[in-house]
């Protein structure tokens, strides 16, 4: 069974939340794939605080928040797919803790050989610098990375093509998992 964790970056659920549930839902069409959406909104992450390397004398953080309850999922996920919507040219205040906050799984190799994907959604620009981000998370980790999409919405809802290209990310995905 392969298990696919999707993290919506968002503190609201609309545009991100919707192509992450796309994306999600394409990749568990291949069959034999389990899947999880979290979003971080719902969780309370503490800001990383670099407390003298614990994490690398340890392999654990020592902040005992609600990212101990993420750590499980992502040990156990074989895909990791994350989205946000950009805050400033870059990844949500949200995103930025949680990617901070996998610290200790950079010194246990954790997430090493996982496949990750990425979805930006900007209302103008900053959509590249999002996924740049995100891309810099899985090279620090040693995952591989299936493939990103970036959405600009200007000031409108989302489009039939922006979910379609939401979907045919999700396909992809499922295509990397069957050749592993």
């Amino acid at each position: 069974m392969v298990k696919v964790l999707s993290i919506v970056g968002s503190p609201r659920k609309q545009s991100t939340y919707k192509l992450i549930k796309a994306v999600t839902e394409a990749v568990a069409k291949k069959g034999n794939v389990e899947t999880e959406l979290v979003h971080l909104s719902d969780f309370d992450i503490e800001h990383c605080t670099g407390c003298d390397d614990y994490c690398e004398k340890t392999g654990e953080c020592k902040i005992q928040d609600d990212m101990q309850k993420l750590y499980p999922k992502l040990k156990e996920a074989d895909v990791l797919i994350i989205g946000t919507p950009t805050y400033y040219w870059n990844v949500t205040g949200l995103v930025k803790d949680f990617i901070d906050r996998t610290t200790p799984f950079y010194y246990t190799e954790s997430l090493k050989s996982k496949m990750g994907a990425a979805v930006a959604v900007a209302e103008e620009d900053g959509q590249d610098l999002a996924l740049s981000a995100i891309s810099s998370f899985f090279e620090i980790h040693k995952m591989k990375q299936a493939g990103s999409i970036s959405i600009v919405t200007g000031d409108k809802p989302l489009r039939e093509a922006d979910l379609e290209m939401a979907k045919t990310l999700g396909k992809k995905i499922a295509n990397e998992l069957m050749r592993v």
